[in-house]
């Protein structure tokens, strides 16, 4: 027998430190209303059962409840925040792990072993709460399942627990349920054969891939014979541009022996050659002015000496007529003073005159024309000397000799320089003898070849090389698709390995559940059997509690899914659940409600027996009912589970007189 033995509760409600002790197997808690009565409940329940929304205030409550069964000490301690748990002194572990969640057992589960629900249904009955049918029937659906286990039957009991240690060692073991959900054996069945139809598609589907090997080792063959077929073209082409190469060589070696011979021949004009390279040098307004240059300045100076040679013819005539013009002037004038008549020979020297202004003017002219030649024979010494300058040759003579000499041999100064310039450039594509050697060794084909050829060298060339470039990455992508089918090959294996596997999962599991099926059918006949047993029982002792409380034959049948039907003397018919409470007084009604709680109580608690707490269980009860009911539970109830009876009928008290020593008053103040 599992028994409360102490509550001590700290700043709840009224009561800032209150202790209750039971030490009697039946206690009896009587005290007018709101006193803390259901305070009290409801904090054994919240100690017991902690809920999410508590209706007590406990925000800076404490309660401490002392729990005592035949071997062992519990002690509870319950705020606002947690709850903790002691036995024999030694805190108790009240979380477990399961797959990855965290479990967290009550106090009443760890103790007890019965949910809150079924604790609530059963052992401890609030006020009212006897009129529930539903909750009733919550805890008759827990007994149903507990039959069903094999709750106080061995081979039922077995049977199922040889089919759960199939199912969580051979399925739930992670190999045959790929996924968390357990005990849905239908769905697993389900997930495989998909797994296998998706393994079969996804091997089709690979097998596709397969079938183009046949066709990527052709065309890999073909391929390689185009390659093989461009390197013989290379080296052929190769070949014969080496070949071309060296023979070309010897025609520009020949080519330098002639051109330096011929260069030879005209070594005379080689001093001349830089004064030729100055002079190609110059602007061609340059060079024109000293080609024209001696040409130039020798007509100049042949106009420079006629124009002073004339110059001087007009001086001395002009002097000789200007004398003669005088000279008639006097002998005029020395004549006329002589004969009048010889005076107007005056005259003739006036065409003199005339003729001497002429002359003047001519001779003006020429001065001036004179001063320009000199000017400019000047202006084209100063230009000469400048050109001159550049020629790195001081006398105009020497440069004008030069420039001469140059001149008659300038056809083979050209000759000579371009000669210079194609030895030199013939020298730069003249073959080392690395390279001869070289261009020796990789010459395998004697071929004449012609320049057209060699003009069209590296166009095929480039061609053939950008086609060998384009089939190494052909051959590059075979290759990869050639690797993608080894892989899927690899990959086939697998998924056949896969199926075969998925197949025999498929197997066991469609053998388990014809198994399982069997068993099942095995375990309904066996549960139907004890459900008919069960319903006897519970017929049996149900009957004779409903006697015993109400003093009349009263009978209780429970059908085998555990509903239940009701007859009494004062109605003809048998009353069905739902008709308990129509057809019946709420005293009798309560009765009944009662009667099934406890029936139900000591059966779930065969094993345990739990306290049984009931807040008002008589409140629509007559006086003759609430004693019958107290003495059955003082008297049969408290033998096997400690009763603890809560009510505010303070006057009935004195019904229980005959009953005193029997159980224990206990107040609330």
């Amino acid at each position: 027998m599992i028994k409360i033995k102490r509550i001590f509760i700290e700043n709840l409600g009224i009561y800032k430190n209150k202790e209750f002790l039971f030490d009697h197997p039946c206690c009896l808690i009587v005290d007018k209303n709101e006193a803390g009565k259901s305070l009290l409940a409801n904090s054994i329940l919240e100690t017991l059962y902690p809920s999410k929304q508590t209706q007590i205030p406990l925000i800076n409550g404490k309660i401490t409840v002392d729990i005592e069964s035949d071997s062992d000490f519990y002690q509870i301690v319950r705020n606002y925040s947690e709850y903790k748990i002691f036995k024999n002194g030694n805190p108790v572990k009240y979380e477990t792990k399961n797959r990855g969640r965290i479990i967290k057992k009550s106090p009443g589960e760890l103790i007890f072993n019965l949910s809150r629900e079924v604790f609530i249904n059963t052992s401890f009955l609030t006020q009212k709460a006897g009129l529930n049918l539903k909750e009733i029937y919550s805890v008759t659906a827990f007994l149903e399942k507990a039959i069903d286990t094999g709750f106080q039957d061995a081979s039922a009991s077995m049977a199922l627990t040889k089919i759960k240690e199939a199912l969580f060692d051979s399925i739930h073991s992670g190999t045959l349920f790929p996924f968390t959900t357990r005990g849905k054996l239908d769905t697993a069945i389900k997930t495989w054969k998909e797994k296998i139809v998706e393994y079969e598609e996804k091997k089709s589907h690979l097998k596709i891939s397969l079938e183009k090997q046949a066709e990527i080792i052709e065309n890999y063959a073909q391929l390689m014979d185009e390659l093989g077929n461009i390197n013989d073209s290379l080296i052929k082409l190769e070949s014969n541009y080496f070949k071309w190469k060296i023979d070309r060589d010897n025609v520009y070696r020949k080519e330098i022996e002639k051109l330096e011979k011929r260069n030879q021949e005209l070594k005379d004009v080689k001093p001349l050659l830089s004064f030729y390279i100055n002079f190609e040098n110059l602007k061609p307004e340059e060079q024109q002015f000293i080609i024209l240059y001696e040409n130039e300045m020798q007509s100049l100076l042949q106009n420079l000496r006629l124009k002073q040679q004339r110059q001087r013819e007009i001086t001395g005539l002009s002097r000789k007529i200007y004398f003669l013009s005088i000279l008639l002037a006097l002998l005029s004038i020395i004549a006329g003073f002589i004969n009048k008549t010889f005076f107007y020979t005056i005259t003739i020297c006036i065409p003199l005159l005339f003729y001497l202004g002429k002359l003047y003017i001519e001779n003006k002219k020429l001065q001036h024309e004179i001063r320009e030649l000199k000017f400019k024979n000047e202006e084209l010494s100063q230009h000469i000397d400048q050109l001159i300058s550049k020629f790195s040759i001081s006398d105009r003579e020497e440069f004008l000799n030069i420039f001469k000499k140059m001149n008659i041999h300038k056809i083979h100064i050209k000759e000579f320089i371009e000669n210079s310039k194609k030895i030199e450039e013939l020298k730069k594509n003249l073959l080392s003898n690395e390279e001869l050697d070289f261009y020796k060794s990789r010459i395998f084909i004697e071929t004449e070849i012609n320049e057209e050829d060699i003009e069209k060298y590296e166009q095929k060339r480039e061609e053939l090389l950008k086609r060998k470039e384009q089939i190494k990455d052909e051959l590059h992508q075979l290759q990869s698709e050639y690797e993608k089918i080894l892989q899927s090959r690899k990959e086939i294996e697998k998924i056949e390995e896969q199926i075969e596997i998925s197949s025999r999962y498929l197997e066991t599991l469609e053998k388990f559940k014809k198994a399982l099926q069997k068993s099942y059918e095995i375990i309904e006949s066996i549960t139907k059997k004890h459900h008919k047993l069960w319903a006897e029982r519970l017929n049996t002792a149900g009957s004779k509690l409903l006697s015993r409380i109400t003093g009349k034959t009263v009978e209780i049948f429970f059908n085998q899914d555990l509903s239940f039907i009701v007859k009494i003397p004062e109605i003809e018919y048998p009353l069905a659940d739902k008709e308990i409470e129509k057809k019946l007084s709420g005293g009798m009604a309560e009765q009944i409600y009662l009667t099934v709680r406890l029936i139900l109580s000591q059966a779930l608690s065969s094993n345990v027996k739990v306290p049984i707490i009931l807040d008002e269980p008589f409140a629509h009860s007559d006086d003759e009912r609430f004693v019958k009911g107290m003495k059955f539970l003082i008297e049969e109830i408290a033998k096997s589970n400690q009763v603890i009876i809560i009510s505010c009928h303070q006057h009935r008290l004195s019904l229980l007189k005959e009953l005193e020593g029997s159980f224990k008053l206990i107040s609330v103040k």
